[in-house]
């Protein structure tokens, strides 16, 4: 099954004159993409090693790695590893790693734009390349983004071929857990349990929340059909959080699936490669004086139960009178984000309860959910330990 012509079209402009960047030519045999996004990163083979130890697909995979880094970098340390990185990944594949089944490909993204360079960038060239080699086959596969710094259970290539290419689910995550490598101290292992326990809570909460996408959003676990991938747009370029704002600008549009009989296991490690992240999470855990883990009050999320309750009963009621059902703090939210224009829209674009409610959560998505839950913390409910939080909501 080919991509569909009008999705290319809409993806790029002039993506039949789109050159391929890399030289090799595709084969139509490959159904699953692996795009592996690689900066100042000492342990790719680490990865790419993990990849080569796993169970034989029944198709031959493509592994295509973005090594990059800025203009900023010339001349520093992080230009001097991914040069380092670079020469060890060719004298790997000169052993003929990876056997009949598995091919690797480096894509060098060295000097981007300053502006622009990051993982959203790096992910995109990849993921842009991936979706190239799937048109030039006339075929339909799946794009599986990775972390350079990951290990995988020695199922993830069969199990993903089974679950996700065989299925009719066009978007999924893969089941992570932080792995803890021997050397780490006893406070990184513990600012990754609560980190990671952290997560989980969260889409937890949103859940109790009823709000409907509550998923994972981590960059090394995502899967999507390559016919999605240029449906939707592809990629954003993102220094940080690329991940989060490609799963939710995706899922209220297509089927969605949790693959929880393969894991990948991301490194526990400090970085200071985004902003946030598990990287600078265990950062800030370690320079914090005292041992307690804060995170959201489980009343934010009563809260944003409540206002997801009022918002989708505006389809046939006032929202003057319904957001009277409201704190003061909760309505000074929906001003700032024009909640009466926005629904005054949807209302006239939707002609049933459904739609409305479809068209509702394509606007009032992810993003939004966590710009109430940080306008909540702000305003009515501190940050309280993690534990008493988990606690409270699983009581709620």
């Amino acid at each position: 099954m080919s991509i569909p012509q009008r999705y290319i079209k809409n993806y790029f402009k002039r993506f039949a004159d789109a050159k391929a960047l890399l030289e090799t030519a595709p084969s139509k045999d490959v159904r699953m993409r692996i795009v592996i996004p690689c900066h100042n990163e000492p342990d790719l083979l680490g990865t790419l090693n993990a990849l080569c130890g796993c169970e034989t697909p029944a198709s031959p995979v493509e592994v295509i790695i973005v090594l990059n880094d800025g203009e900023q970098h010339v001349d520093t340390p992080i230009r001097e590893q991914n040069q380092k990185t670079l020469a060890a990944f060719h004298d790997w594949k000169a052993q003929n790693r990876g056997g009949e089944h598995l091919q690797f490909f480096m894509l060098e993204a060295l000097g981007l734009p300053q502006k622009h360079a990051g993982v959203g960038l790096a992910r995109k060239w990849g993921m842009d390349e991936a979706l190239r080699r799937f048109v030039a086959t006339e075929s339909d596969g799946s794009i599986i983004c990775l972390d350079a710094d990951c290990r995988v259970s020695q199922n993830y290539l069969r199990v993903i071929e089974q679950e996700f290419q065989a299925s009719n689910f066009n978007l999924g995550m893969v089941n992570f857990k932080h792995r803890m490598a021997e050397g780490d101290s006893e406070e990184l292992k513990k600012g990754i349990a609560y980190y990671e326990s952290f997560l989980h809570y969260y889409v937890r909460g949103l859940a109790y929340a009823e709000f409907p996408f509550a998923i994972q959003t981590i960059g090394s676990c995502m899967l999507v059909k390559a016919s999605v991938y240029a449906k939707h747009g592809g990629m954003n370029q993102r220094k940080a959080g690329e991940d989060f704002y490609f799963l939710h600008k995706i899922i209220p549009h297509e089927p969605f699936v949790e693959i929880r009989s393969t894991t990948v296991y991301p490194s526990c490690r400090v970085s200071d490669r985004v902003p946030f992240g598990t990287g600078r999470a265990q950062q800030q855990w370690l320079n914090q004086s005292g041992d307690v883990f804060y995170t959201y009050d489980p009343q934010v999320f009563k809260a944003l139960k409540k206002l997801l309750e009022v918002l989708a009963s505006c389809h046939d009621k006032s929202f003057t009178k319904l957001i009277q059902q409201l704190p003061t703090w909760s309505q000074a939210f929906l001003q700032t984000i024009k909640a009466e224009e926005k629904l005054g829209a949807l209302k006239k674009n939707s002609t049933s309860f459904t739609q409305f409610h479809k068209h509702l959560f394509v606007w009032f998505d992810g993003f939004m959910c966590l710009k109430f839950v940080h306008h909540a913390r702000d305003h009515a409910f501190p940050n309280v330990p993690l534990d008493r939080a988990e606690q409270e909501l699983a009581v709620f």
